[in-house]
């Protein structure tokens, strides 16, 4: 079954109704019901972007620590606090780094699956009566939920480790 046809009228396996819709339509979710499914049927990890504010942050903090240190190790007649102050400093920054690191890795890793991700999700349809999603046409043995369609995209094209709690544990049996 090619792709103009999935977008056309198809029978859900699971209830045997009409009301399905293709996956990208509904993730815009037009019918006002408030199940989530932008979230709920994405077949990308919302994008990153905050490694900037993480970095802005971090330095932020690792000046505050820094200068809590001088303050205090003045103050208090302790020289000893600014070697703390300076230590926590260099720790902060090391764990914004190791931080900015991961965060700008699993965007490449999205960015490099998202192709992937798109052709898996091409055919699947969103059965608003089951509150499920299926493939017509396919192989594929009835209606799996949003977390199972989003674990087997997210899985397919390479980022699986991303997923949350519930997307996680709900892979495919």
């Amino acid at each position: 079954m090619t792709n103009g046809e999935v977008n056309g009228p198809v029978v859900c396996p699971g209830c045997r109704t009409w009301e399905n819709v293709p996956v990208a339509e509904a993730r815009v979710d037009k019918r006002g019901r408030s199940e989530r499914l932008s979230t709920r049927l994405a077949i990308a990890p919302a994008s990153g972007g905050d490694w900037f504010i993480h970095s802005v942050e971090g330095v932020l903090i690792a000046v505050v620590a820094g200068s809590a240190g001088a303050y205090y190790a003045e103050e208090r007649d302790l020289p000893w606090l600014t070697a703390v102050g300076a230590v926590a400093a260099v720790l902060i920054l090391v764990a914004t780094f190791a931080i900015i690191r991961d965060e700008v890795r699993d965007d490449r890793r999205v960015r490099a699956g998202r192709p992937r991700a798109e052709a898996l999700s091409a055919g699947a349809r969103y059965c608003y009566q089951c509150r499920g999603v299926f493939y017509p046409g396919s192989g594929w043995p009835g209606v799996m939920t949003p977390e199972q369609f989003r674990h087997y995209v997210w899985t397919g094209a390479g980022y699986g480790g991303q997923l949350d709690g519930k997307a996680q544990q709900a892979g495919l049996s």
